[in-house]
This record gives structure tokens, sequence and C-alpha cells, in this order.
């Protein structure tokens, strides 16, 4: 047998059923074909030394997903969650690939010889940044854009590790902002006492808390947590709110559901896949960002997709009620069956967002969607994809409707690329990804071809 180069990217596509098995575990839905295009022709793009045949350097990873986010490539964010989850918690055939880095301190040291400042063992974080001591207890917190924050506990000062300040959920700063919860916190359980000397834990979520690096924040910060992470005991979760300002915050700075769909849906999707909510936070989310009448659609919607026993959706109005309730079920995230539940109802939820945003039939809208003149053909692709989704009652990835999406692809494109694809042999036979790649050459040396003629003038 001849020595061959294994990379990344082949190697987890050698292992597709474990790729595949652990999205299914975050709750997200992967394909193989898409895996690998992003791999080798979308994510190089994003100037983050990204390489074509893929990397399980987490820095690198941890760089496309923040590009992904705040580029707004929904659809591109359950394949580097994935990515990410292989690298901060790979399995057997993952592990001798991987980089190493500094390991973690498995319990905070013992306390120092007191000084001004006692020293603090901190974690690796993906991108290093200088950190300060702090020295002003009135220092606002760093607030996030996305991720929900928590403020931690400060350490304590003098010997007796048993003195500790009590926990807070929201600082003091985001009081004012608490109009925005109309209902009390769910009564999910309180964190469980500490069992080592600091009362600390630093090990990732099994689920969300792995797909963001976390560092241990300074006194005076607050830490960027899910609602679900891992308990002090191997197996347990504990529950941690939105906070009020991450609300505040999303609602403000995205448009409303009935401005632009498919923006917001992005938004809430985006959420659901990373943070995990619980059933509580799902319609904290919702109550924050849409309007009674838009839930009642979007629940409306959801509730036509619940599956029976054969997978169609089903008319049973009690297993409708059992797989998305309208009220608070008694679902434990601690369980097994309970996050089977919640995964469901979450991939529920985001089919009824969907399908409540689609706008009446308009075949003239998606014909109106053509290609730029320095835009990719990837992003023309995902642009038109959009349309159909918003315009068409049908989805554009289904097998039946392939054909119909490559013919668009292909009049709708910038005219030196359509001239060309239009001119390939065997045309019928191209399927839309190989028209992607096709388009994509094509988009490349016209690029080459311009930076030549720029050479070439006086």
């Amino acid at each position: 047998m001849g020595q061959t180069l294994t990379t990344p990217l082949s190697l987890t596509l050698g292992h597709w059923k474990d790729v595949r098995i652990r999205a299914n575990n975050l709750s997200v839905e992967i394909k193989k074909s898409k895996w690998q295009a992003l791999c080798t022709s979308e994510w190089p793009t994003f100037k983050v030394e990204w390489p074509a045949e893929g990397t399980f350097n987490i820095n690198i990873i941890l760089q496309v997903k923040g590009r992904i986010f705040e580029q707004g490539h929904r659809d591109q964010a359950p394949y580097i969650v994935v990515w990410e989850s292989l690298v901060k918690e790979p399995p057997s055939w993952v592990s001798p690939f991987v980089p190493p880095c500094p390991p973690l301190s498995p319990s905070a040291p013992p306390p120092p010889p007191p000084t001004p400042h006692p020293a603090r063992s901190t974690p690796p974080i993906p991108t290093p940044r200088p950190r300060q001591t702090p020295t002003d207890p009135s220092k606002p917190p760093t607030s996030s854009n996305l991720y929900p924050i928590v403020p931690t506990e400060s350490p304590s000062s003098n010997n007796d590790s048993s003195l500790r300040r009590p926990r807070q959920v929201l600082p003091p700063e985001e009081s004012p902002l608490i109009d925005l919860l109309t209902e009390d916190p769910p009564p999910y359980h309180p964190p469980r006492p500490a069992s080592g000397p600091m009362g600390e834990s630093d090990h990732p979520s099994p689920i969300a808390g792995r797909v963001r690096g976390r560092q241990r924040p300074e006194q005076g910060e607050t830490s960027k947590l899910f609602p679900l992470r891992q308990g002090r005991e191997p197996g347990s979760l504990q529950y941690w709110p939105f906070s009020a300002s991450d609300l505040y915050n999303w609602k403000s700075h995205n448009p409303s559901f009935s401005q632009d769909p498919m923006a917001l849906t992005a938004l809430i999707e985006s959420i659901l896949v990373t943070h995990q909510p619980t059933w509580d936070d799902c319609q904290q989310l919702l109550q924050a960002l849409l309007t009674t009448e838009e839930r009642q659609r979007v629940f409306l919607e959801a509730r036509k997709n619940v599956p029976g026993d054969d997978g169609r959706p089903t008319q049973l109005p009690n297993v409708i009620d059992e797989t998305f309730p309208l009220t608070r079920p008694d679902w434990d995230f601690n369980t097994a069956a309970g996050r089977t539940h919640l995964r469901l109802y979450r991939q529920l939820l985001i089919a009824g967002l969907h399908n409540a945003g689609r706008r009446p039939t308009n075949l003239a809208q998606v014909r109106q969607v053509t290609q730029g003149k320095e835009e990719s053909p990837t992003a023309f692709l995902e642009r038109l994809k959009e349309a159909y989704r918003r315009y068409m009652p049908f989805d554009p990835n289904s097998d039946e409707q392939r054909g119909n999406v490559s013919m668009t692809f292909i009049w709708q494109s910038a005219p030196d690329i359509r001239n060309k694809l239009q001119r390939l042999e065997n045309l019928q036979d191209f399927s839309l990804q190989d028209l992607l790649k096709e388009a994509e050459k094509i988009f490349n040396k016209r690029e080459t071809q311009e930076k030549k003629e720029d050479y070439v003038q006086p």
C-alpha cells in the first residue's frame, strides 16, 4: 500500500461517520460536500491563515469562527462549531494531530503569602491579549455581543478560602435592564458547593461550553458563559441565565422580525446552536426579540413540523404537546432524555422561525438576485439560496430543486462567468457543487488577469 499524505480535511472525511455523530451531539446538521467546500474554498479567503487542507490549530479555528459570526454566515456556523469541538475534545483519531498546548491547571494552587497582588494561574486562551492586574474595583465589566455574561466571584485576599463573596447573577450596572424580563428566573438547580480549596472548576461543558474558548476573568470582569455548563461533579450541568444586557443588545442592534425575518432568524439560530439554551431561555429570548403575534406564528409553524413515529410531521395533539409544549415542561437537562427533548425543541423552533419568516411565493424576487461585479460565486450562490428560501415554497438544497437552482445560478451569474459555464461540455451532468467550482476558477482567473493589466499600464 502506497504512502499517502494525511491532512485534517482528509482525516475528517475518512471518519465522516464519527464527525456526523459529533454534530448530532451538538444539535447541528452538516453535509459532507459543504464541509469540504468550506474548508477548501471559503475559509481560506478569510485571511486568517486557514489552509485549504484544513487545520486543528485552535487559534485559527476561533478566528474563522469569529469571522463567520461577524459577517452573518449562519449556514457556516454548524461546521466551524464541529471543527472546534473536534479540537477541544478530540477523539482518538484526532488526538495525535492536535498541536500541543500548555495543560490546564486541575485546581487552584495553594494560597501564596500575602502580597499586594497575589499571583493567579490562568488557563490558556485562544487569542493572547495583555492582561492587567485590576486596581480599580469600580471598573465596568467586559460586555459580550453574542454570548451571555455572568459575573464570577473574586478570589479571597487572605489564606482562609472559606470566606468568599456571594456570586451574583447580574452585575449592579445591569439592574435597570431587568425590566426586559417579565417573569421570574426559572427555578433551576443552584451551583453545587465547592469541593476544592478555591471552589472553582475550569472543566469545559460537555455540550455548549466547548464551542467557545473561555478564560478565567480577573477581578472586576465578568465571564462569558453559556446557560448550561459542566457542574462540580462529572455528568452534571449548572444553569446560568441570559443576562439582561445581552437581551437588550440583541434587540437594539438587529432589525425586527417583520423588517428582516432572515437576519433575525440567523441571529436566533446562531444563539440556539452555540448557547444550547433551556426551554425557559428560549421563551425569554423570543419574548425579547419577537412580538406576541410573531411568537404565535413561529410556534404554529414549529408545531406543524413535529415528527411522528415514522419521521413525518404528525397531527396527533398529544405527540405535538409532548414534543413542542407551550407550557413549561419537566425536562431535566442533567439527563440524556431531557437533553434529547431540548435538542429536538430547538430544532423545531428553528424550523418555525424559517417558515414563519417566509414571504408569499414571488419568483420575480428570485430573478432579481444577480451576481455583483466583485462578488464571489460562493457569496452569490448563498444569496440566491436565501432568496429561494424567502420567496419560494421549497428548500433549494433538496434533491428535487437542485436542477432549477443550478440553471438559475448559471443564468444569473456575471456575464463572463455565465458565458463560460454555458460552453461546458456535458453541462447537464454537472452538479451545483461542480458548477460552483468552475465558477470559482473563472472568477479567480479574472482577478489575476485584471492585476496583470494593472502591471502593464504605464
